[in-house]
């Protein structure tokens, strides 16, 4: 039976895989160019290893998030594949201003800018507004050697997308800043041209504390509501922070009467983990432990002719799929996987960390007498603490209160 993990908890923040360019192309490669056509047992074709199609015989997802920064320079639009926009699915497409700001010689200004609107709008459903991370800075080598630089190519990013924007996709402005200082200085920045969300990356992505300041300012400056009510994080994936996120998404629904409002949050772990030949396992969840398991499988060339069966069963492709199954001999490649095991790796990965994103969910929905039982007491104060933020006269207030357990997620 196919796990459908886009209709579980529509109460909760989602989880979008970060895809890179192999998971696009796995499912859509041709069968006779693998393996010479013998795939493993368990799959009956290649299309089995795409999880936003909901014919998916495994899992299915209907978001994702698909950055442009890996296609930077290139002509030809992407081909075909996993995070193509189709009915009934949402693509997110990140602009790449991280790869831009790794190698600032890609970066040309308005004709980067043109490229970046063109490409989302062929290929998002929403979209993240091109800026400047502030991870990037790099003190006296242009063009980015400045917060304030950093901050001024990103508001000359926003005027120019808002001014040439011609499709109907939705539009998310970016929060950056390594420190509080930084933080409110860029709000106080990109505030004049909001589109129809926020995207908060940079260090403060992950304080809970300028978190619960900056959903209060937007609130208070019209700047979330139902014309733009949807957040996003920026590389987050860890249980604690999922289920925080959910909290936080409870509690502006309540505050703001917006069953449509939504927080999303993404990585590329999955496919980062398969990369170093590790494998998630369950969710582990207990009084002192709220995070995923990992194993790391025998992964030598080696190992393909050795029947081996998945350790443990956290997604249903391991059901099917035996660990030789990731490996086919190849002498000139240190490593085992080829792309087909590596597709197949992710693909486990990202349905066990999302099996486990639901698990933690559903552990902090718990009574909290019974949620202590299942989760550490530090994660169970800190959910309530997102969750219950608008039912006190000051919200800021009550969340400082418990930082020291935001600072153990």
């Amino acid at each position: 039976m196919t796990r459908d993990y886009s209709s579980r908890g529509l109460s909760r923040a989602r989880y979008l895989i970060a895809g890179q360019t192999a998971n696009h192309l796995a499912p859509f490669r041709s069968a006779s160019a693998v393996r010479s056509g013998h795939l493993p047992s368990g799959l009956s074709t290649l299309r089995d290893l795409d999880f936003m199609d909901p014919a998916n015989p495994f899992f299915v997802t209907d978001r994702a998030l698909h950055s442009a920064g890996q296609y930077i320079g290139r002509v030809s639009p992407p081909p075909t594949g996993t995070f193509s926009k189709r009915p009934g699915n949402v693509i997110l497409c990140d602009s790449g201003g991280l790869q831009f700001g790794r190698d600032p010689k890609l970066w040309l200004g308005d004709p980067s800018r043109a490229w970046v609107l063109n490409f989302l709008e062929a290929n998002a459903d929403e979209a993240i507004s091109l800026d400047v991370p502030t991870r990037v800075i790099t003190p006296g080598a242009p063009p980015f050697d400045s917060f304030n630089t950093a901050l001024s190519e990103t508001i000359a990013s926003n005027a120019y997308f808002a001014a040439n924007r011609s499709a109907n996709m939705r539009l998310l402005s970016v929060l950056q800043g390594e420190t509080l200082g930084e933080g409110l200085a860029w709000y106080e920045g990109v505030k004049a041209q909001p589109f129809e969300g926020w995207a908060f990356g940079g260090v403060m992505r992950l304080n809970y504390l300028y978190i619960a300041w900056m959903v209060q300012r937007l609130i208070a400056d019209g700047l979330l509501g139902p014309e733009r009510n949807r957040l996003h994080f920026l590389g987050v994936s860890s249980l604690g922070h999922a289920v925080v996120l959910s909290a936080l998404q409870i509690a502006l629904r309540r505050h703001l009467h917006d069953n449509e409002l939504l927080i999303t949050f993404d990585t590329s772990s999955p496919s980062k983990m398969a990369m170093v030949g590790k494998m998630y396992g369950y969710a582990d969840l207990s009084p002192t432990s709220f995070a995923m398991s990992a194993f790391t499988p025998p992964s030598s060339h080696v190992h393909a002719g050795w029947p081996m069966r998945f350790p443990v069963k956290s997604s249903r492709i391991s059901e099917v799929v035996n660990l030789n199954d990731l490996c086919d001999p190849a002498w000139t490649r240190q490593h085992g996987w080829d792309e087909l095991g590596h597709a197949i790796a992710t693909h486990h990965n990202l349905e066990s960390l999302l099996r486990g994103i639901d698990e933690a969910n559903s552990v902090m929905e718990l009574p909290s007498a019974w949620a202590a039982h299942h989760a550490p007491e530090h994660v169970i104060r800190a959910y309530r603490a997102i969750k219950t933020m608008f039912d006190h006269p000051n919200p800021f207030a009550h969340v400082r209160r418990f930082k020291a357990d935001f600072d153990k997620l």
